[in-house]
């Protein structure tokens, strides 16, 4: 049952797609419309389209789009209920009370969420208890944690038991599906019947959210013997390892007067820095920095350090992270610890003052990966010379400003002595090279709907290339002319579209148009995935090239019959009309772009 029509447009007045948005991104006005970097993946160039007066957004590189219920749901991992309740209390807006929506709140979320409160509350009552000593003492005596910084992070214990976790939460009312889809028990490996506790005999750390809802742990063992030294969640419903970091509930708060970023690798690294007064600090949780963590990074902050452990694989670590955060714009530096393996341990032995001096005189990250890229060469001999320069380049062809470029060529070129003509040509022949695969990446990404790729909303187009770019133009079609609806669905019902997904979606617009029914983007939330709702809106912006006329529209109609009546699959795989179709709809775009 949809919400009703008047609440969601209350809804989207008070809550502007391009206000919304632009408290995330940064948009730019290109039009009537507003253009950003897209949210949803990492680029340079802006690919992602806000229309106000159309109340939606579309992102030509990775198709994402939909209205600002949408994005809400796909931007703050919620579902639709959420989202909706998060922009209600936005805009100001009081919810319908009908409880049939209150029912929807009622999920699995919701439930994960009341479990996760429980499950925290249990760990941190075992710290406590004659049980937790070891933890405790840990905590306090070998990670010299003060008492403060355990209850500020929620920290706990996890019994060295397999069912007393479980157990508890029974006997609270959850059930064991509801204990294994928020990871807080596991199936044996020998007998998936069996289940038990998740977490075993390890100092606890709740995960916030930035709503302040605990969406999973992580857990240090305490045994020597235990393999696995950090464990984390699964994924749920309500936990994303790729889009999660650990403290950013403080972090984000703290970047409002100074927006910087210290980026860490694990837990303990943050709640050290945080208790020495580093509120800044955030970790990845056990997991490579992911490009939706620097999103999230890059909506709270202008500038990163890189606090990764001095050892072999923090220094990989490093070089993987400067790369995905070079791609935002953010300014990125790494700091070199000396005398220390992390941060946890500078700061144990040298105290805050020391690591604020380190923060100040942080390398910058480009130096950092020149510095990597002379390991291991002879600068004296010219072969040495030339592998460096041409490790160099690769570093500087990603810098996108020319004039931070000519800064380290100059520097390059007194490292080597070899003219900077010399390395601005090797330079230059390199970034043509990657700006010729770059747009050839993009095309192949970004290619209309004719070249159809692998399609994992509608798995069918790749099959039907003829009739999906039918059914999509139709569909354009009458979104634009509700007029024509009645008379299409008198001759064209559902059942005579070629593929489900577009079946689908053909038969809930004409049902909401024919029944006088809300039709707008918004209107698919309720039944069709934030991933097919943009979609949609994919169809929508792309077929608006095209200008579908009445008889276009007959042409899309008179193909989808023909199919219907009796064509075979195979008679469309080689078809040289199927050719001369698609060279229509080239003509027909190329000549709205003249």
């Amino acid at each position: 049952m949809p919400l009703p029509i008047d609440f969601i447009e209350r809804l989207k007045t008070a809550n502007p797609i391009d206000e919304v948005m632009g408290s995330y991104v940064s948009l730019r006005r290109s039009g009537r419309d507003f253009v950003c970097l897209c949210p949803f993946h990492n680029e340079k160039t802006p690919s992602c389209y806000i229309h106000p007066d159309q109340e939606y957004f579309h992102c030509f590189g990775c198709g994402a789009g939909g209205d600002v219920i949408t994005f809400t749901m796909k931007y703050n991992n919620l579902d639709y209920w959420e989202a909706v309740k998060l922009l209600a209390e936005r805009g100001g807006i009081p919810l319908p009370q009908d409880n049939a929506f209150s029912d929807k709140g009622q999920d699995i979320r919701k439930r994960i969420y009341e479990m996760n409160k429980i499950a925290a509350r249990f760990f941190y009552d075992k710290l406590r208890s004659p049980e937790g000593r070891e933890c405790l003492a840990y905590l306090i005596n070998k990670r010299r944690l003060k008492p403060e910084t355990i209850k500020k992070y929620g920290m706990g214990f996890a019994p060295n038991s397999w069912s007393e976790l479980k157990s508890h939460m029974l006997s609270e009312g959850f059930t064991e599906d509801e204990l294994l889809k928020g990871s807080l028990i596991t199936n044996s490996r020998n007998n998936s019947k069996n289940t038990f506790d998740f977490f075993v005999n390890r100092a606890m750390f709740p995960f916030f959210d930035l709503a302040g809802h605990i969406v999973g742990f992580g857990g240090r063992a305490l045994s020597p013997d235990d393999k696995r030294k950090y464990l984390n969640s699964r994924d749920t419903a309500v936990y994303n390892k790729e889009r999660y970091l650990f403290s950013m509930n403080f972090a984000k708060n703290a970047c409002v007067k100074d927006k910087q970023i210290l980026l860490c690798e694990g837990n303990l690294d943050v709640i050290s820095l945080n208790q020495a007064g580093f509120e800044n600090a955030v970790a990845s949780c056990g997991t490579a920095l992911t490009p939706q963590q620097v999103k999230i990074i890059s909506n709270y902050a202008d500038s990163v350090v890189i606090c990764y452990d001095s050892d072999e694989a923090g220094q990989k670590a490093t070089q993987k992270a400067i790369r995905l955060i070079s791609e935002t714009g953010l300014k990125t530096s790494v700091i070199k610890m000396n005398g220390a393996k992390d941060p946890d341990e500078y700061i144990n032995k040298f105290g805050p003052d020391h690591f604020r001096h380190l923060i100040k005189g942080s390398e910058d990250a480009v130096l950092f990966r020149l510095d990597i890229c002379k390991d291991g060469k002879d600068l004296d001999t010219e072969a040495g010379r030339y592998e460096y320069i041409k490790d160099a380049c690769k570093v500087l062809a990603e810098l996108s400003s020319p004039a931070q470029r000519e800064v380290y060529i100059s520097r390059i070129e007194k490292e080597t002595e070899i003219n900077r003509s010399v390395i601005k040509s090797e330079l230059d022949s390199l970034m043509r090279r990657n700006s010729r695969a770059d747009k050839k990446r993009d095309w192949n990404r970004t290619a209309t709907f004719s070249n159809f790729k692998r399609d994992d909303i509608n798995p069918e187009a790749h099959r039907h290339r003829k009739e999906t770019a039918c059914e999509e133009g139709l569909i354009y079609y009458i979104y634009k002319n509700k007029d024509k609806c009645a008379d299409i669905l008198k001759r064209l019902p559902p059942e005579r579209f070629v593929t489900d997904f577009n079946r689908r979606l053909y038969k809930s617009l004409t049902d909401k148009i024919i029944n006088d029914l809300d039709s707008s983007v918004s209107s698919f939330n309720d039944e069709f995935s934030p991933d097919e709702v943009g979609k949609l809106t994919a169809m929508l912006d792309h077929y608006a090239e095209l200008e579908v006329s009445e008889q276009v529209a007959e042409d899309y109609i008179k193909a989808l019959l023909e199919y219907n009546g009796g064509k075979s699959r195979a008679d469309y795989s080689d078809d040289k009309n199927n050719e001369a179709f698609f060279d229509d709809i080239k003509r027909l775009r190329d000549r709205k772009k003249r």
